[in-house]
């Protein structure tokens, strides 16, 4: 038997021995009118009944942006990062600390928005500290559409928020049918662990679920604090969360495009019991939902470019660099938070995010398959310089030298205490001017229609 199959068995005997628990009237009613077994707001599941709604779910889906250029495809072999998710704070160079703004908000859409690694932009990147959080998704959508033509990370909010972020993607793309039609919206539905669902994160799996949106359910436990200390039983317990959801998510539009996610991590007890995103448990975890994604025919989601160092230092590189190399090794289909996140999410920094953009640059570069071909092996060149010549100005090396990669963070001819500092705020001085040089466009009609359609929210927008 594969540890794959241990791992289901596990996860079905989960589902039905102890359930899930639904913190959401409506979605219980929608597991029971469909057979599932509903006890005081636990739902019970048969192995028999979570694979037949499992299998309507498609194993890869186009997420169409803006701009075409930009449609991303999540699943089978595709790997692509998505920039910090969630933080709420700051941090800059010294380690200082503050609440993140909008302005922040909208420097870190700009980043991602010009650095090419990505295709994905949007989403919970920065909390703002001055946005009420009745409307906070409203605003975050708002602004990530007049500031990136990339696919849409969508911020989770409130259900009233997320009914009209729905109303104004479909006034975007076309009416509801056309909306409904293409994945434009993708959005993060995190569990709440040990095996729960809560009310405002199954209200917005349901409405998205309904227009036919992607949804990435995924838990986030910790050994041996809200999850068992055993690897193998934390992804059996996440499986059976992740697998809750997107049943119901079938349930009410089947063949809705859906991502298994596991990012689940260790817990560091000592002194304390802290979320340690950059533990290599996490890095085994998470890798290990792409297997379990791939056993259940769907997407996966984990992590990466994350650490739990305060500052940015050594730490915060190896981590990083341990955490994304890791992800981008196992098949991640979605990277979350690959791209600025300081201190176990608590924070994101833009000098780390700039280090980041490096650091998924190099990875990339370093998975690259070499090229073999009668160009590449170069013999006659090999055969005339001999065991004496120099390749320095060889035909071959003077045509092709540009191609070798050359850092944009930390030149390798660096001198001095400054010089990786000043190679950030020059990577970030490029980025930031080529943004301004060819800022992304929404139509001013569109922009009003959808603008009307969001001030629903008692929120004037900008």
């Amino acid at each position: 038997m594969t540890r794959e199959q241990m791992i289901h068995n596990a996860a079905m005997e989960i589902m039905r021995d102890v359930g899930v628990r639904i913190h959401n009237e409506k979605a219980a009613a929608i597991l029971k009118d469909h057979g599932i077994k509903m006890e005081g707001g636990t739902a019970f599941f048969t192995e028999e009944q979570v694979m037949h709604w499992v299998k309507k779910a498609p194993e890869s889906f186009t997420l169409y942006a803006r701009n075409p250029k930009y449609d991303t495809v999540i699943g089978k072999d595709h790997i692509n990062p998505a920039a910090t998710y969630g933080c709420a704070f700051i941090d800059d160079w010294d380690g200082n600390r503050r609440r993140g703004t909008m302005d922040d908000y909208i420097k870190c859409l700009k980043l991602v928005e010009a650095e090419d690694s990505y295709s994905i932009n949007g989403g919970i990147m920065i909390q703002p500290g001055e946005i009420p959080e009745k409307t906070a998704a409203v605003e975050l959508f708002y602004t990530a559409l007049l500031h990136s033509e990339k696919a849409i990370m969508l911020p989770t909010g409130f259900k009233d928020e997320m009914e009209l972020i729905v109303e104004a993607g479909c006034e975007l793309f076309g009416g509801k049918d056309a909306f409904i039609e293409k994945p434009r919206m993708i959005a993060l539905i995190n569990t709440v662990s040990p095996l729960t669902l809560d009310e405002r994160m199954l209200d917005c799996l349901m409405i998205l679920a309904e227009y036919g949106q992607p949804v990435i359910v995924c838990p986030a436990a910790m050994l041996g604090a809200t999850g068992s200390l055993s690897m193998a039983g934390t992804i059996a317990s996440g499986a059976a969360e992740s697998l809750a959801g997107i049943v119901l998510a079938e349930m009410i539009r089947p063949g809705t495009p859906v991502v298994f996610g596991i990012q689940s991590t260790a817990a560091d007890m000592r002194g304390g019991i802290t979320f340690a995103c950059a533990a290599p448990e996490g890095t085994l975890m998470q890798g290990f939902a792409t297997n379990m994604a791939k056993f259940y025919g769907l997407p996966s989601r984990g992590g990466g470019c994350q650490t739990d160092a305060p500052r940015i230092n050594c730490q915060a590189g190896y981590e990083s660099m341990l955490t994304f190399s890791s992800a981008y090794r196992h098949g991640i289909n979605l990277i979350m938070e690959a791209g600025g996140v300081m201190d176990s999410v608590n924070a994101t920094s833009f000098e780390k995010m700039v280090v980041d953009f490096e650091i998924i640059r190099q990875v990339k570069a370093s998975f690259a398959p070499i090229k073999v071909n009668e160009e590449t092996l170069n013999l006659e060149e090999i055969k005339e310089i001999g065991h004496d010549g120099s390749f320095v100005t060889a035909d071959y090396t003077l045509e092709n030298f540009r191609d070798l990669y050359s850092p944009h963070v930390g030149p390798r001819s660096g001198k001095g205490d400054a010089y990786f500092k000043e190679s950030i705020d020059t990577e970030m001085e490029r980025l930031l001017k080529k943004y301004e040089s060819n800022k992304p466009k929404l139509d001013t009609e569109q922009r009003e229609k959808v603008k009307a359609i969001l001030e629903k929210s008692g929120r004037n927008l900008n």
